[in-house]
């Protein structure tokens, strides 16, 4: 009697291979869900960093209208300090932000207080500027983000000296196609000048000098505003990736015809400025935000043409939906 319940007792129980094959089994049906997963984690990102453009696309509309339908300067330089960028004027538009650009007197720009406001009148490198541009504003900062370049560490410069802690961004205005190579032409074969996007490169004095609505013959909805540049810190020493300097503002390019102008290697891109490829960490292409306030995808695959048409405002060139 005892040896019967003893052979029932075991069956009851798992073998040791019994084990093993179930272990497996879970094992290949994890590894079978894992890229199905990352591929819905990445989806959600990427529509995360599609809302971030769409509302810095609402902030611009408001500014426009706001200054005679004019899109804010791509940066404003002072006799006396460093360019401040199209991405500190509209800050008063943003929701859930909580700052605000102020041309406010600056009585003692050496001061560090309490006060969030980034002073227009002062460099932006100033102390009284401190806790505006430690600041991380989530709106300017992609969710895919997994490369950085070595000056940046957890989306703030961590590299010592004047721009230490600053906060960064990961997208980059539009000053147009890069106008030092002349590999890149317009559809009529001709080189493209300087400045060809929206927000240009040249230095104002107000922010009532951007663009006009008006001048962007090629349509709104078929120029780019702002694209993904995204992981870069000093961009070589100058700041380039800190959402408070002028210096985030960029022609698109590259000196060598063979890199790609949509996610080529990080080496071929944050070093690069002004001069710059287009870049981000979603699988396969970025998102730019159009002058309409639309969002679209650029496939790395996307013809250069199509792209460089899209680069400018005034080119005459007509980009096919689906390009």
């Amino acid at each position: 009697m005892s040896s019967v319940r003893e052979k029932r007792k075991n069956r009851l129980g798992f073998s040791v291979v019994e084990l093993l094959i179930t272990t497996a089994v879970i094992a290949i049906l994890v590894g079978l869900m894992l890229p199905t997963i990352q591929r819905m984690r990445e989806a959600g990102r990427r529509l995360s960093c599609q809302n971030n453009l769409k509302q810095i696309g609402i902030a611009t509309a408001q500014f426009a209208s706001a200054h005679r339908e004019r899109l804010p300067p791509g940066r404003i330089q002072r006799e006396n300090f460093k360019t401040i960028s199209w991405s500190s004027f509209f800050l008063e538009f943003m929701d859930h932000v909580g700052r605000q650009a102020t041309w406010a007197p600056v009585r003692d720009p050496n001061l560090v207080t309490d006060d969030y406001r980034l002073f227009l009148n002062a460099d932006f490198r100033s102390p009284v500027n401190q806790k505006a541009t430690t600041t991380k504003i989530s709106q300017y900062l992609c969710p895919s983000v997994s490369r950085e370049e070595s000056s940046r560490r957890n989306d703030v410069i961590t590299e010592l000296g004047e721009f230490y802690k600053m906060a960064c961004i990961d997208y980059s205005g539009n000053a147009g196609v890069n106008p030092n190579e002349t590999h890149y032409r317009d559809h009529r074969g001709h080189s493209y000048p300087a400045n060809t996007g929206v927000l240009l490169l040249r230095e104002v004095g107000s922010v009532n000098e951007g663009v006009t609505y008006r001048s962007i013959t090629d349509g709104l909805s078929q120029t780019v505003l702002v694209f993904e540049w995204s992981g870069v810190g000093l961009g070589g020493g100058r700041a380039r990736g800190v959402w408070a300097s002028g210096l985030n503002c960029n022609y698109v390019g590259h000196a060598h015809r063979n890199v790609s102008l949509i996610n080529p290697l990080p080496t071929k891109v944050w070093d690069a400025g002004p001069n710059v490829p287009m870049f981000s960490d979603h699988p396969g292409g970025i998102n730019v935000l159009l002058c309409d306030g639309s969002v679209r995808y650029l496939n790395a695959s996307t013809e250069n043409h199509v792209v460089l048409a899209l680069l400018t405002r005034a080119s005459g060139e007509v980009v096919q939906r689906g390009s």
